[in-house]
């Protein structure tokens, strides 16, 4: 008898068992399902071929998509990040029983042009880094007649370098590179529903007419047959309403012949008393599509789309109107990225976003600037948020054909993988084109410039209303009507989008009414309020709220104004605030570097104050929020000498018309409320403040807070446990959110007391300054920027009248002038406004009469624009002052910050 017999029948037997799986799950529906683990990848620019990927794959890095090879480099200290090329590369094993099938890859995005090899050959490329593609591989793939598994080899190079035909070309945020989304295999029949074309899922609902009394279904199927021979099937669609019941089906015999597509049209039956999608109700019901082969009844391709019942319409007078209702739609914008992960988002963070913006009291979203991940508008479906999406022309253009392709490559595939999404109401484009346009107004090229823009335009415009005769489409200028006027550009779209920053980077918001009236009468269409917002690093608060100031408390005056505005104008149809979240704009210098501030929530999606005053704003059931959450650590000094006690005021968001406030339980009196605030002045203590907040009617809410103060006494005989941190130069409160450190801002000193002498704030040698005091440049060799970016100049002493004892003092400087200045995008002041001035700076630093900088020149010991932190320690005797003197001897000492810290 053989030993290995028993073995071998084994073998066999396992071997029918996985084939027999195999077989039984293939006469099922397609198959669907993710191969994000475990890729190679090599980020080479100089790799030129898939051979030349091929023989250095010994050197890759394991991945898992999603991924981006820009999650670091944009946020670090050196100007750029990499753009160019990458490659991911992994071996895949299928049942052998699939090569009966068709299989398909399916990216959901990758940036920005993306070949695909299967076997070191070509199977597709892909220009566009917002919207999905798929790849059909069979033919590519040597499957294994012996084996049960057959194993080939997927390559991908994926390209984000700048190139004058791929859109986007430039932008105010970073442009990631990567594998950025899932990648999936898809296996299906030879016949099924063809999402070859434009990577819809080959089903297109549309509903004709609504009423309250019926709605109309329409399908558009598209159907593909890839086997060489002719198959009968039937196309059964099936409804189910919002309770899953089902509603209505039809079935319809469809012969297709062999390596075809057909369009199939099916007219469902009105459905009768609809429940209709709004937000505040977003009724969904079910559509179900499927193949079914004709001899066995068997289901052997389905896709499932939502369905939504509604009606709306724009009007250029009165706003917009939803199932014959009046709606202000009152929103946010949202870039998809997020902190340390740059754009490679798993799906919870996407789906976090929109139930978040629901609790804030979103009704509307602009999915800015460029088609997002399929979860957002699945989200925006299920929660009632209406939307607009956008293609990723933004800035500037170039003109030639193969851009324009492009361009209307990336529009089609927009709208025909998200068509069937109730929520969608506008598909925009070109945003803000005119902003910086690569000629100057006088040039002739600039009007050559301008007739291929309105050419494009047009194209799209016709495009859109093509693909889709229901939605609205969207233009989105920058403030200024005359340029797109003359352009050509204001008579091609549906609706207008207006950026409007008036109160931010120039002007006061309270000029932005008369502004809206110049939109009004400048265009004859419906207007929306696509952009407006103000940068807060939640880092930064203030007393005394200035434009471009980067503090909170700006933030949330700024939107009070603008929201209360949009509301009480009916000729705006609605406002998407810039931003949801702050996002990457690599180029930016503002407080936090390459960090574009105006979100009303942060990069990691920590809420600011503008957030809880928006909910205040928006929602309907009972709402109350303490501003101090944003704010729970903090230093300032007491209201006088010996109290103990610093007065601050804070900040209660609620819709109830009046509020009651306790401090450390003490009632601090019941307020009312004035565009959903009251204001206190709380009488804090040092150490730990309890604040809690209730409403005074009978849907009672409450919300609670504690604040850790470190009051600093005016004269120091006790010198404060925590130490004293100063940000000299500013008016702006910073914390540390890294290590809780909290810093005030400073004063001038008074016998007794302590503060500077001399000195006064630095302000940027520019025309039309944007903030009132300190510098607009990153700040290298620290991440506390603000610290660094104000100082006093021209500063004299620095005293402490402190008692006896063991100190350590810490002085923070930076060169906030020099050659290294430069004129960087978005920052709106002209580059000739500029005065590039390399002045020279030499002081010394002595404390108590004791030398500690000896002729210290930062700028040629440390450059410009660099943090510089040095220590020291003086041992006060009786009766003595700590006196920290800079000695000037060329140009004007500086002091950026101040510590001190009571060792003994």
């Amino acid at each position: 008898m053989n030993k290995d017999k028993p073995e071998q029948m084994k073998r066999i037997l396992l071997n029918a068992i996985v084939v027999l799986m195999s077989i039984t799950a293939m006469g099922q529906q397609q198959h669907n399902y993710t191969i994000n683990s475990k890729w190679n990848f090599i980020k080479n620019n100089s790799i030129q071929d898939i051979t030349a990927f091929s023989s250095c794959k010994n050197t890759a890095e394991i991945v898992n998509l999603p991924h981006t090879w820009n999650s670091t480099d944009v946020i670090d200290e050196e100007l750029g990040y990499y753009r160019g090329a990458g490659w991911y590369s992994k071996e895949l094993s299928i049942p052998t029983v699939y090569q009966d099938k068709e299989l398909f890859l399916f990216f959901e995005g990758a940036a920005t042009k993306a070949d695909v090899y299967i076997n070191n050959t070509l199977a597709k490329s892909h220009i566009g880094a917002y919207t999905r593609f798929s790849v059909p591989i069979s033919s590519y793939i040597n499957f294994d007649n012996t084996s049960n598994k057959s194993t080939f080899n997927i390559t991908v190079k994926v390209d984000n370098s700048y190139h004058d035909d791929w859109p986007t070309l430039k932008g105010d945020f970073t442009l990631f590179g990567g594998i950025y989304r899932d990648v999936n295999i898809i296996i299906k029949d030879k016949v099924h529903f063809n999402f070859e074309e434009d990577a819809s899922n080959g089903v297109f609902i549309t509903t004709p007419t609504v009423t309250k009394e019926y709605g109309e279904v329409n399908i558009k199927a598209n159907l593909r047959n890839n086997a060489s021979v002719d198959s009968k099937v039937k196309l059964v669609t099936k409804i189910f309403g919002p309770d899953n019941i089902l509603v209505q089906q039809k079935t319809k015999k469809v012969n297709l012949k062999a390596n075809t597509s057909i369009h199939y049209n099916v007219a469902l039956n009105p459905i009768e008393h609809p429940q209709l999608w709004s937000p505040t109700s977003p009724n969904l019901y079910r559509v179900v599509a499927e193949i079914v082969d004709s001899k066995t009844n068997q289901i052997i391709d389905e896709v499932v789309n939502p369905l939504g019942f509604r009606w709306y319409h724009f009007d250029a007078q009165e706003g917009f109107f939803i199932n014959g209702e009046p709606l202000k739609l009152i929103g946010v914008n949202r870039h998809q990225d997020f902190k340390g992960i740059g754009n490679a988002l798993p799906d919870h963070i996407h789906i976090e976003d929109v139930l978040r913006m629901k609790e804030m009291g979103c009704n509307f979203l602009r999915i800015a600037h460029y088609p997002q991940d399929a979860a957002i508008l699945e989200m925006c479906d299920k929660l009632g948020i209406l939307t607009s999406v956008e293609t990723p022309v933004v800035d500037v253009v170039t003109e030639s054909e193969e851009f324009a392709k492009n361009c209307l490559s990336a529009h089609r595939e927009m709208i025909k993988q998200n068509f069937n999404h109730p929520s969608i109401i506008i598909w925009a484009y070109m945003n803000e084109v005119l902003l910086h346009p690569p000629y100057k107004l006088d040039d002739p090229k600039y009007k050559s410039y301008c007739n291929y823009l309105r050419g494009l335009a047009q194209q799209i415009d016709d495009l859109s209303r093509t693909e889709d005769a229901e939605r609205y489409t969207m233009l989105v200028f920058h403030n200024s009507i005359s340029k797109y006027k003359n352009a050509g550009l204001t008579e091609i779209p549906q609706i207008i989008g207006f950026n409007n920053y008036f109160g931010w980077y120039g002007g006061s918001y309270e000029k932005v009414e008369d502004r809206f009236l110049e939109y009004r009468k400048g265009v004859k269409q419906a207007i929306l309020i696509t952009e407006y917002g103000a940068g807060a690093d939640p880092r930064l608060h203030t007393l005394e709220p200035t434009r471009f100031d980067f503090s909170q408390e700006y933030a949330t005056e700024y939107h009070n104004h603008l929201l209360n505005l949009i509301k009480k104008t009916p000729y705006i149809a609605g406002s998407s605030l810039w931003n949801y979240a702050d996002f990457s704009s690599e180029a930016r210098v503002d407080a936090v570097q390459s960090i574009n501030n105006k979100g009303i929530v942060s990069i990691d999606r920590k809420p600011k104050d503008v957030f809880f005053y928006y909910q205040a704003a928006l929602l309907e059931a009972p709402f109350i929020a303490l501003g101090t959450k944003t704010w729970s650590q903090r230093t300032y000094i007491e209201d006088a000498v010996g109290t103990g006690i610093s007065t601050m005021p804070v900040q209660v968001f609620t819709n109830q018309k009046s509020v009651e406030l306790f401090h450390n339980g003490v009632s601090l009196g019941i307020k009312e409320t004035k565009n959903f605030i009251a204001e206190y002045s709380v009488p804090f203590v040092n150490g730990v403040n309890k604040l809690i907040a209730n409403n005074q009617s009978d849907a009672y809410s409450q919300d609670v807070s504690s604040v850790r103060i470190n009051v600093l006494p005016i004269e120091l005989n006790s010198f404060p446990k925590a130490g004293i941190s100063i940000n000299t130069g500013d008016k702006r409160f910073f914390y540390d959110d890294l290590i809780n450190q909290a810093w005030m801002f400073d004063k001038e000193y008074t016998k007794g007391s302590w503060g500077h002498v001399g000195g006064k704030p630095y302000v940027r040698p520019f025309k039309r300054v944007q903030q009132p005091y300190g510098a607009k440049q990153t700040i290298a060799g620290t991440l506390n920027d603000p610290i660094y970016q104000t100082q006093l100049v021209g500063i004299e002493q620095y005293r402490f009248d402190a008692p006896t004892g063991l100190y350590e003092i810490t002085l923070h400087f930076a060169e906030l002038e020099g050659k290294e200045t430069i004129h960087l995008p978005y920052d709106l002041v002209d580059a000739n406004d500029e005065t590039m001035s390399l002045k020279n700076r030499t002081f010394s630093v002595s404390v108590n009469g004791n030398m500690v900088l000896n002729k210290i020149d930062l700028m040629a010991n440390y450059g410009s624009f660099r943090a510089v932190k040095i220590k020291t320690q003086v041992s006060v005797k009786n009766e003595e002052s700590i006196v920290i003197d800079f000695h000037k001897i060329v140009g004007e000492p500086i002091l950026n910050g101040i510590e001190i810290f009571k060792k003994l």
